[in-house]
């Protein structure tokens, strides 16, 4: 397979053919072949390698049904008690979660 960073002479004339299609196909506007030149090099780079970009990559974090990402509730353990909850007391976590430290204890456990 060719290196699709070549520069070589065959690879430069295919780039300007095709760059003065996309001029001519353009209607041959005021700022000529040259401007084209970078469309034709991503062009000609697709039709070498078509597949390229087409490896699934799995989201960071789990998506739902809805393609929203779900977050972990224990993050919501890290903003503080912004103020007017019905807890005014702050007696009660916000979370239905155990500490993290809980978490780990009965991990081992």
């Amino acid at each position: 397979m060719d290196n699709p960073l070549d520069t070589s002479p065959q690879q430069v004339a295919r780039i300007a053919a095709k760059a003065q299609d996309l001029w001519i196909a353009d209607g041959k506007p005021a700022c000529g072949a040259d401007s084209y030149r970078e469309q034709a090099a991503d062009l000609i780079g697709m039709e070498r390698n078509p597949d390229a970009g087409q490896i699934p990559v799995d989201p960071p974090v789990p998506v739902g049904p809805d393609g929203q990402p779900i977050e972990d509730a224990r993050l919501e353990d890290n903003l503080g008690n912004p103020g007017g909850s019905l807890n005014e007391r702050d007696d009660k976590r916000e979370t239905p979660f155990p500490t993290w430290q809980q978490a780990e204890k009965d991990l081992e456990s």
